[in-house]
């Protein structure tokens, strides 16, 4: 078995290994955006985002799995250097043939590389993960559950059937009130959207918040979409996430100016608005990108059970490359939320 790395879309698409690829990740019932070319290409350019990706290849060089992770940082200087981190969404991707060896050996070449890097690596599972728990534990990682959401959308009587009343009360509220929801026509919409976040996490969820340059890519790439809310012409709300081969669509971040203008609810419809745009399109489904841990109180996770969605356990790893920087980091976001 040997396994190549690549950290650029270019070095990539130059390959041999390009067309292949693609092709695995399509063919393969675990293949996902973010674990495809589109997303290596997506992410690259994102200032405070560095991508990685790993393939295995048989005797005979085929591709047999890939892993593809980003290491993540934020702002800089000091803060930077604390918040070193490695993510994996919806990964590894391996072949039914020998995929615990297949997946050891993915996660055995990340480490490797995330040495010095990285302060820990975590991973965001997509998919039911336990036939490769031994391949995890064998290389050090700890799983604990953690929960999501996902809407299936079959057809628009059945989406909205599943949503509950107080949701299409509040989606038809919003719509009748003159709310709107529009795609950005300009980077100051999408500033308007980012600075309602920046104040969102600021005030509420006292965590860093990505810098604008993922903002920007999510409105330009033809990988992702932005939805907006406006009221009489102003962004109130919005949603952003990555689209997949009219496949699956993703919310990665939202937001919304709630309880400021009556009977209208700019999170709900900035929610509502990916699903109808997926009904529209033909997307199987659309996924909410997490939910918290079912063992903590996360008031997040009942906005978004309200949709519909199916729940689902499918938990994370994480895997401290150093303990000694992990725990001042962990003290730095706790002083970091403390005087926000």
């Amino acid at each position: 078995m040997q396994i190549i790395l690549f950290t650029q879309f270019t070095q990539l698409k130059n390959s041999e290994y390009f067309a292949e690829f693609q092709e695995f990740i399509e063919n393969t019932p675990t293949g996902n955006f973010f674990q495809s070319p589109e997303f290596l290409q997506f992410i690259e350019p994102v200032r405070g985002y560095k991508p990685f990706l790993w393939l295995s290849l048989s005797a005979a060089g085929r591709i047999q799995g890939s892993l593809l992770g980003v290491i993540q940082s934020d702002g800089g200087g000091v803060k930077s250097w604390l918040s070193r981190r490695l993510i994996v969404w919806g990964g590894p991707v391996v072949h039914e043939t020998g995929k615990t060896e297949i997946a050891r050996a993915l996660l055995e070449a990340m480490k490797k590389t995330a040495r010095g890097s990285a302060i820990f690596i975590e991973f965001r599972n997509f998919f039911d993960c336990s036939e490769l728990n031994g391949s995890f534990e064998a290389s050090g990682f700890r799983f604990r559950p953690h929960l999501n959401y996902v809407v299936r959308l079959d057809d628009e009587k059945s989406v909205t059937g599943r949503l509950s009343s107080n949701r299409r009360r509040q989606i038809r509220s919003s719509l009748n009130a003159g709310a709107v929801v529009t795609e950005p026509e300009s980077e100051a919409d999408v500033l308007a959207f980012y600075q309602l976040l920046v104040r969102l996490y600021r005030e509420k969820v006292k965590k860093p918040l990505p810098n604008l340059d993922l903002f920007m890519q999510f409105w330009k790439s033809p990988s992702s979409k932005t939805f907006l809310v406006k009221y009489n012409g102003q962004v109130v709300g919005g949603s952003v996430g990555p689209v997949y081969r009219n496949e699956a669509i993703y919310q990665w971040y939202v937001c919304g100016d709630n309880g400021v203008i009556q009977g209208v609810h700019p999170s709900v419809l900035a929610s509502w608005a990916p699903m109808e745009y997926g009904l529209k399109h033909g997307y199987k489904f659309f996924d909410f990108m997490g939910a918290g841990r079912p063992d903590e109180e996360y008031g997040v996770r009942e906005f978004k059970a309200r949709f519909g969605g199916d729940e689902l356990s499918y938990g994370r790893y994480e895997l401290v490359l150093s303990q000694p920087l992990y725990k001042v980091g962990k003290l730095g976001l706790k002083v970091y939320q403390s005087l926000r």
